[in-house]
């Protein structure tokens, strides 16, 4: 669904533009990022807001070509410090020759009525009113401000009327473009894992290249909020509220916006070609704060990142594969021609390193034989379907199992059916090229033996019963999610018997017959 909202309000904004030519932000850009932790009355202190918006200012210089004489930031001031810097830009775009272009970006607390900064308000329409009414041709306010919490702090604090700023879609200034982190009523997020806020990480990775969906080498501004829109929704969706970014753009006559590119200095900066799809954390360090997070729109999607060595995890359905890769400036390395090693999900889980994914899934079905079970008889063949899920300290499951054996005795041949309902305990060691496990199964059977010829009548009987074992299995992954399993070991089976003589029923003993099993088949992980 959030990607079908996306998906619609960036074709709106196609629609509007008009004609369809994507322009890059002019030479003369102005960039001011705002970031203030602290906020006003009880706000809690936020502690990513000023890193935020530094790294907005980084990814627009590096990306978006903005020059560094153009980028102003102010962090940790009041109001009115606020303010005197935007009165000082728009002096100095007005008298810019040619095209221009004011981008602001804030990141704090705010209210339904203003932004909260070191104990001062700034007044959301004072705010856009200050964008709209600069000299430059188009202008960009980007907002990521709300209430604040804990671990994953809420931004802002104070509940209370919605924050009206993020549904204005009537706006009368020519060539102004608004998105905010929240819709009203909603609150923004930042996050110790990721050591800032959901919706700025995302849209730095968005003009890094991870939105650039049609594969042009640029990111528009359309392309920019669809990527953070989803990726917000996505990340915001595992904590306790759910935030939804919001678009409202009126650029007309100049088609689509480019934020980052060709305009870009793309020298300084390492490539990383990413590989199949899936999700992608990459950081400096093993265990160190994220440097992106990302779900590219296509394989083979590229990030441009300052050069250095990073620690790349790409995750996929029932494994993740870990690369170190060295990006160098100006080259593109394709990370799917870097030495890797793969770790199964299952095995992690075991491990009690899951993070968060908290348990493994797998479905089995297995051939193989038990032992004699009625004196006289021969071994049966036997069937197992069975369901288990890796838990950190043990895996659990349940199946079923059939067997069948006949019997060609002198005096008469029968059949002898075996219908178990067990449930398993195990713990699995995990080693470089295989897994053992070992525990217990317990069972509910059912047993019938029917009578089909001989000299003598007897009559067919069911009789209800139980068994033990132990288990014992060995697994070795063959492919993707599929593994070979093979296992058995000792087993009890309790159940009645009936002797007949002459047809006669005679009296009913408890049997405990040690016998053994043993089965081979697939795994199924998922």
């Amino acid at each position: 669904m959030s990607r079908l909202v996306a998906a619609a309000v960036v074709s709106l904004v196609a629609c509007i533009a008009a004609p369809r030519i994507a322009s890059a932000l002019p030479e003369q850009t102005w960039l001011v990022v705002i970031g203030n932790n602290e906020g006003a009355g009880e706000d809690v202190t936020l502690h990513y807001a000023e890193r935020d918006a530094r790294q907005i200012a980084d990814v627009f210089r590096e990306r978006a070509g903005v020059s560094s004489r153009r980028i102003t930031a102010v962090l940790g001031e009041t109001a009115d410090g606020v303010r005197a810097v935007l009165h000082k830009i728009d002096a100095e775009v007005r008298t810019a020759a040619g095209a221009s272009a004011l981008v602001v970006y804030y990141s704090g607390h705010a209210d339904a009525d203003a932004l909260r900064m070191r104990g001062t308000k700034l007044p959301v329409d004072e705010l856009r009113s200050l964008v709209a009414a600069s000299g430059a041709k188009v202008q960009l306010l980007v907002v990521d401000a709300c209430r604040s919490g804990a671990v994953t702090r809420v931004k802002g604090m104070r509940r209370g009327e919605d924050f009206k700023l993020s549904l204005q879609d009537d706006l009368a200034a020519e060539g102004m473009a608004i998105i905010t982190s929240s819709t009203a009523g909603e609150t923004s997020q930042e996050s110790d894992r990721l050591k800032g806020s959901f919706f700025s990480h995302h849209f730095v990775n968005a003009m890094r290249g991870a939105a650039d969906e049609n594969d042009d080498g640029r990111v528009t501004l359309g392309e920019a909020y669809a990527y953070t829109y989803d990726q917000t929704v996505r990340s915001t969706g595992r904590t306790l509220a759910v935030q939804h970014p919001t678009y409202a753009y009126d650029v007309k006559g100049r088609g689509e916006v480019i934020l980052a590119g060709p305009q870009g200095d793309s020298a300084r900066l390492g490539k990383l070609e990413l590989a199949g799809a899936g999700r992608y954390l990459i950081s400096e360090q093993a265990g160190e704060a994220l440097v992106a997070e990302v779900v590219p729109p296509r394989p083979r999607a590229t990030l441009a990142l300052t050069p250095r060595r990073y620690q790349v995890q790409h995750r996929g359905d029932d494994a993740y594969r870990e690369y170190s890769v060295n990006l160098e400036a100006g080259r593109t390395t394709a990370l799917a021609d870097a030495p890797h090693r793969t770790y199964r999900y299952d095995r992690l889980v075991r491990k009690r390193g899951g993070e968060e994914v908290l348990a493994a899934h797998g479905v089995y079905a297995l051939g193989g034989a038990r032992g004699t079970v009625v004196e006289g008889g021969s071994p049966a063949a036997q069937l197992v379907i069975g369901y288990g899920v890796d838990l950190p300290w043990f895996t659990v499951g349940g199946r079923v199992r059939g067997s069948a054996v006949a019997y060609d005795g002198a005096a008469f041949q029968h059949a002898h059916q075996i219908l178990g309902l067990g449930l398993t305990l195990q713990r699995f060691a995990d080693f470089r090229w295989f897994s053992v496990g070992f525990g217990l199964l317990a069972e509910a059977t059912v047993h019938r033996q029917t009578f089909i010829a001989g000299e003598r009548d007897a009559p067919d009987g069911v009789a209800f019963g139980g068994a033990f074992s132990g288990l014992f299995a060995v697994e070795r992954v063959l492919f993707d999610r599929f593994s070979l399993r093979v296992e058995g070991g000792p087993m009890t089976e309790i159940f009645r018997v009936q002797e007949t003589n002459d047809g006669e029923p005679g009296a009913i003993d408890l049997e405990t017959p040690l016998t053994w099993w043993a089965a081979a088949g697939v795994i199924v992980r998922f």
